[in-house]
């Protein structure tokens, strides 16, 4: 199974315009793995695309993927769907056009609790059904066959007290993969597979930055932790699940921190197997 993280930022991308901070100066001057796009990953077994960023048509073209068959939504947050109209130019027919639908549009595929939010929040968003896409509900602990492959949804609440859900894709064909891109608090971790080959999951926050300054103020990180994951508790969670490997992404410009400060991050974490995703990152598993 080969993967490509297509993105490995977050709703902070770096470098965030108009920020003058030592991480944001370094990708300018660098680019390449120091700079960090929205969230989303390619599994090219099944062409398969999970989440949509604001960049992810340049994402697509940057890796050279010329197909994608299937549209995976994990949530409905902006930075996941805000570049949902990618769809459009997926399975687009050939010239002369005599109709604006797509000649073999692509599926995307999402629960129902990610449907009704983003028809809340932004039903603009669910246009595309029967014109550039094949809308299809894959609610929790439903599978769907994509040929030799089975994705499963593993649904796991935002917030101990609200309906807001987020799906974990478990694709298992010639590997294992769990793609849990954000909102991992409350994951029961009962659900996932304990023989895992890869888990891409959501790095967390970072109380301070690499120089042992702080980043948010007593009151800021009390209110924070009481809803986002620590990269602690994310560091316990793959201790307590022990994949074969761990790609953490998710990577926001307000954790401070560079592409070099992930590498030595990196090693002393090696015993678990974890390294931090950058955009354009491809696994073979």
């Amino acid at each position: 199974m080969r993967v490509t993280q297509l993105g490995s930022g977050g709703n902070f991308p770096i470098p965030m315009p108009t920020c003058g901070c030592r991480v944001c100066r370094e990708a300018r001057e660098e680019g390449g793995r120091y700079v960090r796009r929205g969230n989303a990953t390619f599994v090219h077994d099944d062409n398969a695309l999970v989440d949509t960023p604001e960049q992810v048509g340049p994402m697509l073209n940057d890796a050279g993927i010329d197909r994608v068959e299937y549209v995976f939504l994990t949530h409905f947050h902006g930075d996941h769907v805000n570049g949902l109209s990618v769809v459009q130019a997926l399975g687009r027919a050939e010239f002369p056009l005599d109709s604006w639908a797509n000649a073999d549009p692509p599926t995307l595929v999402m629960s129902e609790a990610t449907r009704r939010a983003i028809e809340r929040s932004q039903p603009y968003r669910l246009k595309y059904d029967g014109v550039f896409v094949d809308v299809e509900i894959l609610d929790d602990g439903e599978s769907m066959e994509l040929g030799e492959t089975t994705v499963t949804n593993l649904e796991v609440p935002m917030a101990p007290d609200g309906d807001q859900r987020m799906s974990n894709f478990l694709f298992e064909g010639s590997a294992k993969l769990l793609v849990s891109p954000d909102e991992t608090k409350y994951l029961n971790l009962y659900r996932v597979p304990s023989d895992l080959d890869c888990w891409i999951k959501e790095c967390g926050l970072f109380r301070e930055a690499p120089d042992g300054s702080p980043m948010f103020t007593d009151s800021l990180w009390a209110e924070e932790k009481e809803t986002e994951i620590t990269f602690e508790r994310t560091v316990e969670q793959v201790e307590e699940v022990r994949p074969e490997r761990t790609i953490l992404t998710e990577l926001e410009e307000v954790y401070g921190r560079s592409y070099d400060d992930y590498l030595e991050l990196e090693e002393r974490h090696d015993r678990l197997g974890i390294t931090f995703g950058y955009d354009g990152m491809t696994v073979d598993l």
